[in-house]
């Protein structure tokens, strides 16, 4: 059995960290959401030198994704593209049997991306980490900003393990807090209906299908369809939307 994580780094490394901590079962496989963000890419190094000493099985996927920060709407469309992407090949190149995401860390938009997109692929949980301390960790973080900054320096894991090692005690308490200070919170998601969204996706694409008077009206309301005259066309929003949905590798595929 494989179980693997999908979680977004941001400026708080422990936001990953302590969920692998914390969770409660054997994870084989994690894959870390990086933006090309120089403290980011630093805290995705740290990230992976700690973790890799303490949980030496862990297969750990640094991912980083082709822009700085995710701050507009297409930036949102690329990062549901890649984390659509990252999803499947879990699912059906690794064969992964159970796939959590933990959606505490990068920008609110991401934890919002990922959790539609566990619901609409078929995740096996959305979690979030809560700690009521989070004041004193962010305190901890910028007294040793500049020593995980440095991480975005080393070339190699071993060169990053050998770093961490020097400085082991401290990092610890920085990406491994006592369990009992923070919760690991599932979030409530309710899987969408397979049938339903292919239906959605065939007929919006002009399949021969007729949607339905209401699905058609929740789509214009959402911005994916726009009405002209009689007839209901995709927006140029609709169309990337919906080429993530399908799988296309090109987030902007007009075709």
């Amino acid at each position: 059995m494989k179980t693997a994580v999908i979680a977004p780094v941001g400026m708080s490394p422990p936001a990953v960290s302590s969920f692998i901590d914390g969770i409660g079962e054997p994870i084989s496989d994690l894959v870390i959401l990086a933006t090309q963000d120089d403290f980011v890419l630093a805290g995705t190094k740290f990230l992976d030198a700690g973790l890799s000493l303490r949980y030496q099985w862990l297969r750990i996927h640094p991912v980083i994704l082709p822009f700085d920060d995710v701050a507009s709407e297409d930036d949102t469309l690329r990062f549901m593209a890649e984390a659509a992407r990252i999803f499947r090949e879990e699912r059906d190149e690794h064969k992964c049997d159970t796939i959590y995401l933990n959606i505490t860390g990068g920008r609110k938009n991401m934890s919002v991306v990922l959790t539609l997109i566990g619901q609409i692929l078929g995740a096996d949980g959305v979690f979030s980490v809560v700690n009521p301390e989070i004041q004193h960790m962010n305190t901890l973080l910028e007294r040793y900003r500049r020593e995980i900054g440095m991480f975005d320096e080393v070339q190699s894991r071993e060169e990053g393990i050998a770093m961490y090692e020097e400085h082991r005690e401290t990092f610890d308490q920085i990406l491994f807090p006592p369990r009992t200070s923070y919760q690991v919170v599932r979030i409530p998601t309710l899987p969408y209906p397979t049938n339903h969204i292919g239906y959605l996706v065939r007929t919006c694409f002009g399949t021969g299908e007729r949607l339905a008077y209401s699905d058609a009206e929740q789509l214009i309301r959402h911005g994916i369809l726009e009405k002209s005259g009689q007839e209901q066309n995709l927006t140029p929003y609709g169309r990337k939307f919906l080429s993530i949905l399908l799988g296309k590798r090109n987030w902007n595929d007009q075709g």
